[in-house]
């Protein structure tokens, strides 16, 4: 078991390899660096705590996806205990989740993050989570017999590109005072369209 201080160690190490991550992108900062922003005197600690780059990375989204799986869940358990879920009830639990990550500061470098990883996996989501997977079979089941499977994924594609970049975009925009929308009013209108996408009525 991890002591206090090598737990402290790997928040730490955390908390600055998001930041660098965020601003520079995911193949542009060397875990020296990364090292030396968290105050880190063994060049090895990365290794050490998570294996290497790729640890790390995965580290950072474990972190995430743990309470957005929560919210997801929560939020999923609310919706079958009225009734049967339309497209539009699941896709704002997506969009709802995700958002959350706008109230911290780690919340806002993951979705840069998430964002990098598009880039680098020309569009394509290469985590998919318990509650991502059982939302999508979900919304399957309500749209899937409208389309053929590569239809099916495109559509996926474009939502994951369409939410993620969005609200990456929003959180620099909160950061600067520049946002027009309201938060609530974005989240609205990032629902319908990515409802409209999947399929479901608006």
């Amino acid at each position: 078991m991890p002591t206090a201080v090598e737990c402290e160690t790997r928040d730490v190490l955390l908390d600055a390899a998001e930041s660098l991550f965020a601003a520079e992108g995911l193949a542009d900062v060397s875990l020296a660096a990364i090292t030396r922003l968290a105050g880190q005197r063994n060049g090895g600690a990365i290794h050490y705590h998570f294996g290497g780059r790729d640890g790390l990375l995965n580290a950072i989204f474990e972190r995430h996806q743990t309470a957005l799986d929560a919210a997801r869940m929560e939020a999923l358990i609310a919706l079958r205990r009225r009734g049967q879920p339309a497209v539009s009830d699941l896709v704002r639990v997506v969009v709802e989740s995700i958002a959350g990550r706008l109230d911290s500061t780690s919340g806002r470098c993951f979705l840069e993050i998430q964002r990098h990883r598009l880039v680098e996996l020309a569009g394509a989501a290469d985590h998919r989570t318990a509650t991502v997977r059982m939302i999508a079979a979900e919304l399957e089941a309500l749209v899937g017999d409208r389309f053929d499977r590569e239809e099916l994924d495109e559509r996926n594609r474009l939502i994951t590109q369409m939410i993620v970049n969005r609200l990456a975009d929003r959180s620099r925009e909160e950061a600067l005072g520049t946002a027009r929308l309201s938060r609530e009013r974005m989240l609205e209108t990032l629902v319908a369209s990515a409802t409209a996408i999947v399929g479901g009525e608006v």
